[in-house]
């Protein structure tokens, strides 16, 4: 589980691989990425809902790579994340956590301001202007046409459990292409975007969890009376 939270919310940082010095503030960011940043931002918040595909690699220390494929809706502060091994729900008050292999269902409350330990892609591109992080340009390159930015940000927090994150933009069509996070105790995980489908029109229930598809399940309700 710690996977897709980390991943799809990703704050980490290893020593830059252009040298860079240790910042202390948000303001000695490189302008260059904000910029690319910002246009990202744009069109992501001008989006009403927003459905991604993607494919997660888990890199933990001493076992296999993990590959898995899975998609994210979101309309408002409601979301549904589906995966191989587990399924989240939120429908801007509840939020049901489906652990297939365990056939459990955990059901805890949203906070008033609908957000939780996940952050979609669309609310991923608004951290890195709370002034919590420090990013720069540290690589541009030509891929099979595709014209590619590589963005660092590093937590200006060095207590945090994560090291780096990685962004991949595709500066000509203004598109996630990745998002690579590096964490203290070694392992990685690597979000690649295959596809984004934006103001599709989704029925609120597809945002709460159906027990009847899931006969036999646990059902762990963790919400406070």
């Amino acid at each position: 589980m710690k996977g897709i939270f980390v991943l799809l919310l990703a704050i980490y940082v290893l020593p830059s691989s252009n040298g860079q010095n240790t910042f202390s503030s948000s303001k000695n960011s490189d302008p260059k990425a904000k910029v690319i940043l910002d246009k990202l931002k744009k069109q992501y918040d001008s989006y009403k809902s927003m459905e991604v595909k993607f494919e997660m690699e888990l890199e933990l220390p001493g076992q296999p790579l993990e590959v898995q494929k899975g998609t994210v809706i979101q309309d408002g502060v409601r979301y549904q994340v589906k995966m191989n091994d587990q399924e989240i729900y939120a429908d801007g008050k509840t939020i049901w956590l489906y652990l297939k292999k365990n056939k459990e269902v955990q059901i805890t409350d949203m906070d008033d301001s609908g957000s939780s330990d996940f952050l979609s892609p669309k609310q991923m591109m608004s951290i890195y202007d709370k002034g919590d992080f420090v990013y720069s340009i540290i690589e541009e390159k030509n891929v099979n046409g595709q014209k590619l930015a590589d963005i660092e940000f590093k937590p200006l927090n060095k207590k945090t459990d994560y090291t780096k994150m990685r962004l991949t933009v595709d500066k000509k069509t203004n598109k996630m292409i990745s998002l690579r996070v590096f964490s203290r105790d070694g392992s990685r995980y690597t979000l690649k975007v295959s596809d984004i489908i934006a103001n599709k029109k989704y029925d609120p229930v597809i945002f709460t969890f159906n027990a009847k598809t899931a006969p036999g399940v646990h059902i762990e309700d963790l919400r406070m009376d």
